[in-house]
């Protein structure tokens, strides 16, 4: 087991690559040290791909958040981290999730599972572009909806308008979304023929409240 002394000179830029393999060589069975090694950004890239597939899942999405850290090697460690994703226990996962960067986000919005969801949408790193992936994808988007319903999305402009055009948002979103969406957006879900009169009236009641 390593020290603290040699957990702390894993933080410093300065080592050599040559001082880095020797450390990788003094301990090869440290999950610390080695993923310490991983994320230092002279650290022989070949070694470090071989490193991954030792690592625990947490620890992959630690690689993948330092920027610091190799860009190939962090490809690597989220493909590796996609591949193991789809095996864990539903647990595991929405813990995950939860500190997953908004790249990861992205690869994962074909998930349907309410818990999942609900990490998804209330991680901090999620982008409007991770949302409106769920707002158009072609599967079905009820339980996503559900989720939504308990999220701060419905503000967003673009979030907003991607909703209105969705033929199978739910009423409760598209009431939410009323107060966040362009003149020309609610006039055009006004006119439509299969907009729900309770959406109809409060458009008309928003409207005249603006006034």
């Amino acid at each position: 087991m390593a020290d603290l002394a040699v957990m702390r000179r894993l933080q410093s830029s300065a080592l050599s690559a040559e001082e880095l393999e020797e450390i990788h060589r003094r301990y090869p069975d440290d999950t610390r040290v080695q993923l310490g090694l991983v994320q230092h950004p002279r650290f022989p890239q070949a070694t470090a791909l071989g490193i991954l597939s030792k690592l625990f899942a947490a620890d992959l999405v630690r690689v993948i958040k330092n920027v610091k850290a190799n860009p190939y090697v962090r490809k690597k460690a989220e493909l590796e981290f996609l591949q193991r994703y789809r095996r864990l226990a539903l647990g595991e996962k929405v813990s995950l999730v939860k500190s997953a960067p908004n790249s990861l986000l992205l690869a994962l919005t074909d998930e349907d599972q309410p818990p999942l969801l609900q990490a998804i949408l209330q991680n901090p790193s999620c982008s409007e572009e991770v949302v409106l992936r769920f707002v158009n994808r072609a599967a079905d988007r009820g339980r996503f909806y559900q989720a939504f319903a308990d999220t701060a999305w419905h503000q967003s402009a673009a979030v907003a308008e991607a909703v209105a055009h969705d033929p199978e948002a739910p009423v409760r979103a598209l009431l939410q979304i009323i107060p966040h969406l362009g003149l020309t957006g609610l006039q055009r879900l006004y006119r439509d023929a299969a907009t729900h009169p309770s959406v109809r009236e409060r458009i008309r009641a928003y409207l005249d409240q603006r006034e």
